[in-house]
């Protein structure tokens, strides 16, 4: 009852400022019903309770729920203090829009609303890596456009955040949650680590999301949900990358049970060091550090590709390298071609898609590249990924080039399956 007042007279009064609350961002935990809502404050809130208040109409958001509070240090020499606030929304009905409202009984954000998902429809995502402010300001920018226009259903971010979310002590990171709140808190944004989130364990990621939980970490570095006709699945390359057998192998054992326990039409898997690709090497993407995920070594180092071969994995996605190229279906380095490259049906191995070029640094373009026997598009403009998955026979992609704010759709793909 309390919490309740608070937010009523939050909203009646406008007693406390919504300048204290920053960073807002949705995201799913794994349950249909549920919508997790976090957010960030500089300063700690002793003795107080961060919740969130949300209901079917802007001016009565008479349902809360209280949230919980995490204080971490930044790795920067100052090891400046944030505090990340996280609440979950539940019992929400498909389709329906809900306002909400974030923060305390000190200060309360502005008014976001969002749609429930209804799963029953066609899902609509945004999938992409390696994005920044600097570079990235007009991916950024038709994304938001998109969310007003109510285009996607879900957005994954696959690795690279803001190029460094660590930076400036923190403080890029704050400034590139901010800059994205206008589409993060209205669709939820999911997220896990690329070789940029590594740094001092992986503190930024771990601290700033919340995501599914997997039972084994629940850091946010690997997870899986359902959505209507799909399974995704999020891994940690980083772990290979970084040699680290523990977590290696802790999750490869999720994985195999996870994709045993998968029963949808649809397995989709996403991390962030590509496995093929064309580049300025003759190999194409070869690099130790990338392929140590696809081909393992010995016990310490579990290889990926034959367990997503054998469970039927239709569609696998990565980031890491600028560009974005999109291959036919591939397994043990063998393509299998088909008549038609934009129209694949019963493919009898992943498609991968590369699409790390939403806004990274230091872009590249597929002209400067030896194009590989699998490849089949490859592009050189900034943009990222939109999925739609119709039903359980047909998905299609498309690589949307974000140099206008309205889109422009250049690589149609269908994958379609008995």
């Amino acid at each position: 009852m309390i919490l309740r007042i608070f937010a009523i007279s939050a909203i009646i009064f406008g007693a406390v400022s919504p300048k204290k609350v920053e960073q807002v961002h949705l995201s799913l935990s794994g349950k249909p019903d549920e919508m997790v809502v976090t957010w960030l404050t500089q300063d700690p809130l002793p003795n107080v309770t961060p919740y969130v208040a949300f209901g079917v109409t802007k001016d009565a958001l008479r349902l809360t729920s209280k949230g919980n509070s995490t204080g971490w240090a930044d790795q920067g020499k100052k090891k400046v203090m944030r505090y990340t606030h996280r609440a979950t929304m539940n019992s929400l009905v498909p389709g329906q829009v809900y306002y909400y409202q974030v923060g305390s009984s000190q200060a309360m954000s502005d008014v976001f609303h969002f749609r429930q998902p209804d799963q029953s429809l066609p899902l609509r995502a945004a999938i992409f890596g390696d994005l920044s402010i600097y570079k990235g300001q007009q991916s950024i920018d038709q994304l938001i456009a998109a969310r007003k226009n109510n285009q996607f259903d879900l957005i994954i971010h696959i690795g690279d955040l803001a190029y460094d979310l660590h930076d400036n002590d923190g403080d890029n990171g704050d400034d590139y949650m901010n800059a994205i709140q206008d589409f993060a808190a209205y669709v939820p944004y999911m997220v896990f680590a690329g070789n940029n989130e590594v740094d001092s364990n992986f503190n930024q990621i771990v601290n700033r999301f919340t995501m599914p939980k997997n039972g084994v970490y629940d850091n946010n570095l690997f997870w899986s949900f359902d959505y209507g006709f799909v399974h995704f699945i999020a891994l940690n390359s980083e772990y290979y990358a970084e040699e680290m057998s523990k977590e290696t192998q802790l999750q490869y054992k999720w994985l195999g049970n996870d994709l045993a326990g998968n029963s949808k039409k649809w397995t989709i898997v996403m991390f962030h060091r590509p496995w093929y690709c064309s580049s300025k090497k003759k190999k194409g993407c070869h690099d130790d550090q990338d392929i140590l995920s696809r081909d393992g070594l010995k016990d310490k180092f579990p290889g990926l590709e034959e367990l997503l071969n054998k469970y039927k994995v239709d569609l696998i996605l990565y980031g890491h390298k600028h560009t974005y190229e999109r291959m036919w279906p591939i397994f043990n380095a063998q393509p299998f071609k088909s008549q038609d490259p934009g129209h694949i049906k019963n493919a009898p191995a992943p498609v991968y898609i590369l699409t790390g070029g939403a806004g990274c640094h230091s872009h590249e373009d597929p002209s400067d590249h030896i194009m590989q026997d699998f490849s089949v598009k490859a592009l050189g403009e900034y943009g990222y990924t939109f999925l739609t998955v119709y039903n359980s026979t047909h998905l299609s992609t498309d690589y949307v080039d974000t140099s206008e704010t309205s889109g422009k759709f250049l690589d149609p793909f269908v994958l379609e399956k008995d």
